[in-house]
């Protein structure tokens, strides 16, 4: 005690505290010694150390972990200005400079600048890290997590490679260049506390050639990695450039199963190392509640670009390219599984009902074209198409064939391919639409109706007690060879359809029971798997897609608020897997399919798992224009404005990738690693992705464009899309 009031008496020893405060939220410098001053971050009487305290800065240096404090600290306002030095064991010189200021209500915002003042002959490479710890002890298990793309809530279904798929890993981090935008966040399991941390105004460049496991140094790197780490306890941190790990999908892994891919920089005067966070706690009573928050709060941040594209002119390249491909082949209709780019040559011709081969669903917009524009010569061809599906796929069970090779010894041979529900889906509701558009024209199909009708009642009979149906099953016998239920909702949209046209109770019927189970399983459970046939049991975006079509065609039938409810919940989970902030192309890459001056802004992942990106959500611009409609929530607008006109920016339409046709565009490319290179292959359903929305909004509003519409006075939108949603667009049976 003598001691201590000396001290105090002859200065040597005083209470320091700097603190900036955003909401209920502190964030502090604090200690006994001016240049050992420790940075907590309180929330609601909850105190967040960083990473390494009581360190608040931390470099690594070639392998060297460097930590240090703040030597000076200057308070301006509500901000607060931080610099230290830290100096390698070789003697290299870091000059780390940190400002803190307060960001929107509970979370604040840090700009950090790396400078290299010496450097030491034998310093080859350096990173920087960032971070919180959330709760010690504790593990990933004690915790809920929304990675875009990657982590949804526990990660049940995903493939083993997958990243964060393996609970027992240590560091779960994440190149942000693989994230549609670039935040992570968690939710405690005991006392539902939330922790965000996002990367802002990131621009993540690259060059050619940035690949592999190897360690790479290269000052071109601009990106980061976010994620979180369970040592002593659950951290949630950003370095920079941007490490990934345990798991990677950068090089090949063989069998290994944990690899870090390391990316630095080097460690030279003058490099360029700088970066923006924010970080705090949100509000959100459940896991959908902390998807849509989090996600909503980084997307206002980054305010996604809308590329504004000629809706009509890619409607007409689109329809060109269903006219020039349309081949009958040994009297077997329809559109090669496949086209080469940029030559245009056709691969092969076989024929898939529905998913990728989308078939059934090119006729009827082929079709629909020839009607309107009194082109019989149209007509008649799409007319082939339905009618060869007509006469050759169903089975005398009512279960269809699906896939079809058209050139085995010359005749079409049906593959003993199973008939997958999203597969019979997809046709059948391209079959609903041919026949709706005869309809309206004064032409009775009676057969093509039947067609439906027949599946539909093998759907009746082989309906699950629990209302589901099975993934895919064989169409020689009806039996299920997969025991997955989650695509239940798949067939939901044809049903509505279907009762829509005919007006018949047990399609009604049929359709509650599966949206009774899907509602319970998949929205209450937040399990949006298996959309993705040849990535199947796995979460996905096109379940989530297919979740908004059924549960937004029973809340049309029945106006019951919960399936709105559930439609909105899937389409805040369908849309975090779109690229809501630019990831621009590799410099120095000529090789690239996707040019450097267009923005992948609009393009979303296809399924955890891997990265690859497509113009899939080109397929429900429509439903998020409708849920802006019925929600007023202009965020929906703003995403449906983004689909309907990023995702055109795939086609030639300006001629500078050299397609044999306009309307071509490549089935899938990837944002991370050789970015922008893709598959070079266009599938049939690309071109239904982009005509399929168009169709949908001249139905609900005789105009394609979301602009135009929106000049209209809300009343008459309002009332355009509740004529809609009592008949889907379609003609009746009987009238």
């Amino acid at each position: 005690m003598i001691v201590l009031l000396l001290l105090i008496s002859l200065g040597c020893w005083t209470a320091n505290n700097y603190q900036i405060i955003s909401g209920d939220a502190v964030l502090s410098l604090s200690g006994p010694f001016s240049k050992k001053l420790n940075l907590t971050l309180s929330i609601n009487d909850i105190d967040y150390k960083t990473i390494n305290h009581p360190y608040p800065i931390t470099l690594e240096v070639n392998e060297e972990t460097l930590s240090g404090f703040y030597a000076e600290i200057i308070k301006e306002e509500n901000s607060l200005i931080c610099t230290g030095n830290l100096i390698s064991k070789q003697g290299s010189v870091f000059e780390i400079t940190d400002v803190f200021s307060a960001d929107f209500n509970g979370y604040f915002q840090l700009k950090r600048k790396v400078k290299v003042l010496k450097k030491s002959q034998s310093d080859e490479f350096f990173n920087s890290y960032f971070g919180w710890m959330i709760k010690t002890p504790s593990t990933v298990d004690d915790f809920e997590f929304f990675v875009p793309g990657i982590w949804y809530k526990d990660n049940q279904y995903l493939t083993k490679r997958a990243l964060a798929n393996d609970y027992s890993d240590n560091y779960f981090y994440f190149r942000e260049d693989r994230l549609p935008l670039p935040t992570i966040s968690c939710r405690d399991k005991a006392n539902g506390n939330t922790f965000q941390m996002m990367h802002v105004d990131a621009k993540p460049e690259t060059f050619f050639g940035e690949n592999g496991l190897s360690r790479i140094v290269d000052e071109r790197m601009q990106f980061g990695s976010l994620g979180f780490a369970q040592v002593n306890g659950l951290s949630v941190q950003f370095v920079y450039p941007g490490i990934e790990g345990e798991k990677t999908y950068t090089g090949r892994l063989d069998n290994k199963q944990q690899y870090f891919s390391y990316r630095s920089h080097p460690v030279e005067v003058g490099i360029n190392h700088s970066y923006q966070l924010v970080f705090g706690k949100m509000n959100a009573n459940s896991f959908a509640d902390l998807v849509e928050n989090s996600w909503k709060y980084v997307w206002e941040k980054y305010n996604p670009s809308i590329h504004k594209m000629d809706v009509k002119d890619a409607y007409q390249a689109s329809i060109e390219v269903l006219d020039v491909y349309l081949k009958n082949v040994n009297g077997a209709p329809g559109w090669p599984f496949s086209i080469y780019l940029p030559n245009g040559v056709a691969r092969a011709y076989n024929y898939q009902m529905g998913f990728i081969g989308a078939q059934i669903s090119n006729a009827a917009f082929l079709l629909r074209y020839g009607l309107e524009n009194d082109n019989q010569r149209l007509v008649e061809r799409a007319s082939e198409v339905i009618n060869f599906w007509i006469h050759d796929s169903m089975t005398d069970v009512g279960l269809p064939k699906t896939w079809t090779d058209a050139y085995v010894d010359k005749k079409n041979t049906w593959r003993t391919y199973e008939t997958y529900m999203r597969s019979t889906a997809g046709g059948m509701e391209g079959m609903i639409t041919a026949w709706n558009a005869m309809k309206k024209h004064g032409y009775d199909k009676p057969e093509w109706l039947n067609y439906c009708k027949k599946y539909a009642t093998w759907l009746i009979n082989n309906q699950n007690e629990d209302g589901s149906f099975f993934n895919r099953y064989q169409w020689e016998n009806s039996k299920p060879n997969h025991d997955s239920k989650y695509t239940t909702t798949n067939i939901i949209r044809f049903l509505i359809e279907l009762y829509c046209v005919t007006g018949d109770n047990l399609y009604l019927e049929t359709a509650l029971k599966a949206g009774e189970f899907s509602y319970d399983f998949i929205h209450n459970n937040y399990l949006y798997v298996g959309g993705v046939i040849d990535n199947p049991n796995v979460k996905d975006r096109e379940s989530g897609q297919l979740a908004i079509y059924a549960f937004l065609s029973l809340y049309d039938v029945t106006k019951d608020d919960k399936w709105k409810e559930a439609a909105i919940q899937a389409a805040r989970y369908t849309e975090t897997f779109m690229f809501a902030y630019d990831v621009p192309m590799a410099v120095n890459d000529s090789l690239t399919d996707f040019s450097r001056h267009r923005d992948i802004t609009g393009f979303t992942l296809i399924a955890t798992g891997h990265s690859g990106i497509d113009n899939g959500l080109s397929f429900s611009s429509f439903q998020y224009y409708r849920l802006y409609l019925m929600t007023g929530d202009k965020h929906f607008l703003h995403v449906a404005k983004v689909i309907q006109n990023n995702t055109l920016q795939i086609m030639d339409l300006d001629g500078k990738m050299r397609y044999r046709y306009r309307g071509l565009l490549t089935e899938c490319f990837g944002p991370q690693s050789n970015r922008g290179h893709s598959v070079r292959q266009q599938l049939p359903w690309n071109q239904a992705a982009v005509l399929e929305p168009m169709h949908r909004f001249m139905d609900a509003f005789n105009e394609w464009d979301i602009d135009v519409i929106e000049q209209w006075p809300l009343e008459k939108r309002l009332n355009l899309m509740e004529t809609y949603s009592n008949n889907q667009g379609l003609a009746s049976e009987n009238k």
